[in-house]
């Protein structure tokens, strides 16, 4: 049987001293929340935690698997002691039998939401409470967390990520000496690694007493008036919800004077700990509450960085913004070679449209949206966007439920959990011959089914107003920050992406259904506005394409989304109403169950809401422009069907 190789040493990892500080905090003060850590692959997140086990002796670290069960989680019936006893009782779960040690969730922000808030109230609260088959249990659930993710394999919920009491974003080394520095290292690990470990043996052991001297200083570590002032006007002006970043910005500021043999905190200790408390918890800055008063305003230095990078802090230019504000302006295939000026009408023909692309605005962070798929296909194509439904027969076993009717998917592990404390009175009625067989007696009464969970990709249909209205207050800038916001959301979640613009006379497919993001940006940077109003023809177009998508059968759930004002003026044939047969159309796209998302892109004091009406006849949902930074678009979309 091979060994297991000893843990990579903690004082090996070269570089991520934020990182290797936060777990430090976190082993002298256990009641710092968690620590989650975040970085693409290769940034040492889980060897960090590995080796901090390794300092932590008395501490043992209890992993969660992703697809981990309710009943491993949290604690199940005991089949063997029922079925020999004839009595029911409770098996802790992982999280009890972490109770004293450390716990440890790899890829926080794959794992079920509903796993993940399980272990971030037990963690909160030291306790988990068990129910099942008619048994209720509480269990002791003092543990350390530490979770690690990475946001290129999908985001987490801000009210997830906010569970934990730190969060540290990890990046590669780019110094040429230190990467040479850990292949040099790793190298030697994997050729010894009993020699290389017992090369860090007394840094290791020096790290390991000062975690025990720190924690016997802690106690003595308190905050005064001035630094509990500091600490709350430092969370106020940081814009996070609640109070809990207050209270754990102040402990977790003591933990790094008790490690830094102090008794005395100090402001800059405050500072410190807002770099690991508040990045995660900070809202987006259109949500953030009103600047302080004057003679009350920010002390507390440089604000931190949210976990996307951007910055909080006044005059800063957020991540994404261009440089520049000028559109760039592209004659139409009517102007070139003409002598008139660029957007000048020609009296003797029809009017010639300026065309205008704009630059892409500011992107952000969009929260996680969903699309509830219809029940009338299966869905199974790669993604991490939609839940599909329970009974599909196919995705990940989360529980079991008593079955309602004829059952369809047996759960036999729990069917046999269920029958295990009847067994001695049910064999007790057979023949000594019967029971000599060792049968275990099931009863429809015992019967469990189970409850499956698979995610559904998503192909999201961008259906874009590029007529000349959008010109307007630099709409289309807006526009272009929201879409390309959008991209990136969709490529974190493995969607698939399509493009169709509409103008002047006519609507186009600038991009077919695609998994590259990269090129439906490119084909984004180049779009040009100008022109009429052709909505119903970018409506039809849209849905044909999303009809053509459906009968490939391929698994993703479709969804269009409508970038516009609604102010339609362009109709596909003469003698119509441009406005009325747009509606029309979105009135036969609602009746196929299409998912549609209309993002209306008026502004101005008085607006006359055509973009409102337009979600209503296609029964999907609305919101405005500026709302989607809101942080609004989750529970919006959530629910929609």
């Amino acid at each position: 049987m091979l060994r297991k190789p000893p843990a990579y040493p903690f004082c090996a990892v070269v570089g991520q001293e934020q990182a290797k500080q936060a777990l430090l905090l976190h082993a002298v003060h256990p009641r710092l929340g968690g620590v989650l850590l975040s970085g693409e692959h290769g940034t040492s997140k889980t060897i960090l935690i590995r080796g901090l086990g390794e300092l932590l002796p008395e501490r043992r670290l209890v992993g969660i698997p992703l697809h981990v069960t309710e009943d491993r989680l949290l604690g199940g019936l005991d089949a063997e002691y029922a079925m020999q006893r004839g009595k029911r009782r409770l098996l802790p779960g992982l999280i009890a039998e972490a109770d004293g040690h450390a716990l440890v969730v790899d890829e926080a922000n794959l794992l079920p939401e509903r796993m993940m808030r399980m272990i971030l109230l037990s963690a909160e609260a030291g306790y988990c409470e068990i129910e099942r088959e008619g048994l209720s249990e509480r269990r002791l659930s003092r543990f350390l967390l530490f979770g690690t993710m990475n946001p290129e394999e999908g985001s987490s919920s801000r009210e997830l990520m906010a569970g934990f009491g730190m969060y540290v974003r990890l990046e590669a080394e780019w110094n040429a000496n230190a990467r040479m520095e850990i292949i040099r290292r790793r190298l030697a690990y994997e050729w010894d690694p009993d020699g290389f470990v017992q090369s860090y043996e007394d840094v290791t052991t020096a790290l390991r007493e000062r975690i025990e001297q720190a924690r016997d200083r802690l106690p003595a570590v308190q905050a005064d008036e001035a630094g509990l002032r500091l600490a709350a006007e430092i969370v106020r002006e940081s814009g996070c919800p609640g109070h809990r970043a207050d209270i754990l910005l102040v402990e977790t500021a003591r933990a790094i004077a008790a490690w830094d043999d102090r008794s005395v905190l100090r402001t800059e200790d405050l500072h410190e700990a807002a770099g690991y408390v508040l990045p995660h918890r900070m809202r987006p800055e259109a949500e953030a509450p009103p600047p302080a008063e004057a003679g009350d305003g920010r002390t507390s230095g440089q604000a931190p960085q949210t976990p996307d990078g951007s910055n909080h802090e006044s005059g800063t230019e957020p991540r994404g913004q261009p440089h520049g504000d000028e559109p760039s302006e592209m004659p139409s295939r009517q102007q070139e070679g003409s002598g008139e000026p660029q957007g000048t009408p020609d009296p003797t023909g029809p009017s010639v449209a300026r065309e205008i692309v704009e630059r892409i605005g500011r992107d952000f962070d969009v929260q996680r949206f969903t699309f509830v798929p219809p029940q009338t296909q299966e869905y199974g194509g790669s993604g991490k966007r939609n839940k599909t439904g329970a009974g599909t027969g196919k995705g990940r076993y989360i529980r079991a439920v008593t079955p309602h009717g004829k059952v369809r998917d047996l759960a036999f592990d729990a069917t046999i959990r269920a029958a295990a404390p009847f067994q001695r009175l049910r064999k007790a009625e057979l023949s000594s011959a019967e029971a000599a067989f060792g049968k275990i007696i099931v009863t429809k009464g015992d019967l469990r089914e189970k409850v499956r969970e698979s995610r559904a990709g998503t192909a999201l249909l961008f259906v874009v107003d590029a007529s000349g209205s959008m010109n307007a207050a630099k709409r289309m800038k807006a526009a272009k920050g929201a879409i390309l916001s959008l991209l990136r959301d969709a490529y974190r979640q493995r969607d698939s992406v399509g493009m169709v613009a509409f103008r002047g006379d006519r609507a186009e497919l600038l991009l077919d259904m695609t998994r590259s993001v990269e090129l439906a940006e490119r084909r984004l940077q180049v779009l040009p506005t100008g022109g009429k109003t052709p909505l119903s023809l970018g409506l039809r177009k849209g849905a044909e394409t999303i009809r053509s998508l459906m009968r490939k059968k391929s698994g993703l759930v479709p969804a269009m989304i409508v970038i516009t004002d609604g102010k339609a003026n362009v109709c596909s044939a003469s003698g119509l109403d441009p406005w009325l047969e747009s509606v029309d159309i979105a009135r036969r796209i609602a009746a196929s169950g299409m998912q549609t998302l209309v993002i209306d892109t008026e502004q101005g004091f008085v607006r006359l809401g055509l973009a409102r009406k337009l979600s209503d006849a296609l029964h999907g949902q609305y919101f405005r422009l500026e709302e989607l930074e809101a942080g609004r678009i989750e529970r919006i979309v959530r629910t929609m069907l």
